[in-house]
């Protein structure tokens, strides 16, 4: 009973904390103007992604090649992790039949992640590098030839 009446009373501190925190600077509010902007349209087509991923993959992973050690977080790793992750929340397991042979770019880029990770932390990386080569050309392969698995989203369950 004692827990209940403590979490009801931090509940309250919360709620009268952020009512005067509103309260403040109400006065500089009518200077500034909201800008809104549209919500980024989001899709659940992995051929977006598997473009995406592929264009990606081709813009950073020199960056891995000549161990810019520097840059990698920031440049590969940072943008690698946001696109799969993105795919992964859009790209359902409902939507998975859209996805076929376009899963191999996902997993090409999971491969570049893992050779980045590899190399900027100094270690071997020759065996990471060739299953990222290997599932590249995976990827390339599934874009160049879509009709040998990939599903075209709009005929689903036509």
């Amino acid at each position: 009973m004692g827990l209940l009446k403590t979490r009801g009373a931090l509940v309250a501190s919360f709620l009268c904390a952020s009512m005067l925190l509103q309260g403040c600077g109400q006065d500089n509010a009518t200077d500034k103007q909201v800008k809104i902007q549209p919500a980024p349209k989001l899709t659940n087509d992995a051929t977006t992604y598997a473009h995406a991923a592929w264009e990606l993959m081709n813009q950073v992973d020199s960056l891995v090649y000549n161990k810019q050690v520097a840059v990698i977080e920031e440049q590969v790793r940072t943008p690698v992790r946001k696109l799969t992750t993105d795919w992964r929340v859009n790209v359902k397991m409902t939507d998975s039949v859209t996805e076929g042979k376009y899963a191999l770019c996902r997993k090409a880029l999971t491969s570049l992640d893992i050779w980045a990770r590899v190399t900027a932390d100094g270690q071997l990386s020759d065996q990471k590098k060739a299953d990222y080569e290997r599932d590249k050309q995976q990827c390339r392969d599934a874009l160049e030839h879509p009709e040998l698995g990939n599903t075209d989203p709009k005929k689903v369950g036509v």
